[in-house]
């Protein structure tokens, strides 16, 4: 089982690596789904990590808020009461997840100073423990 699952749009992923690297960093095991092995069938991978994990970050971005299978991962972690929202640019998350607070990271670059990626990995700890 891995402490944190993520979700995005194929099209941020250079932002859900840079992401899962700073985590990791931190000693906190990283599921995404550039990891899904050949001749496993994808929603089942992907429902089985979500599931598991113990926190799932989902990256709210102008592409993403477009994305059903986003969205859905979104619903499932928050039916758990395990979603930690990010925002990585100025998008709105869809409707029915603007109440939730989400870390403001639209201008980080990587740095754990960040206020809101401190912000994020305080929500983390509370979830998945210190890492």
């Amino acid at each position: 089982m891995n402490d944190i699952f993520i979700s995005y749009a194929r099209e941020d992923k250079p932002w859900a690596n840079r992401l899962a690297l700073a985590l990791e960093a931190r000693g906190w095991s990283v599921w995404w789904d550039v990891e899904i092995p050949p001749g496993e069938t994808w929603d089942e991978v992907i429902e089985r990590e979500l599931t598991a994990a113990k926190a799932v970050i989902v990256l709210w971005s102008a592409t993403s808020v477009k994305k059903s299978w986003v969205k859905t991962e979104a619903s499932l972690a928050l039916d758990a009461n395990k979603l930690l929202p990010v925002l990585t640019d100025s998008a709105l998350p869809p409707i029915a997840f603007r109440p939730i607070q989400a870390a403001p990271l639209a201008d980080w670059q990587g740095h754990a100073e960040h206020e809101g990626f401190a912000q994020l990995v305080a929500s983390i700890e509370r979830l998945a423990g210190a890492s």
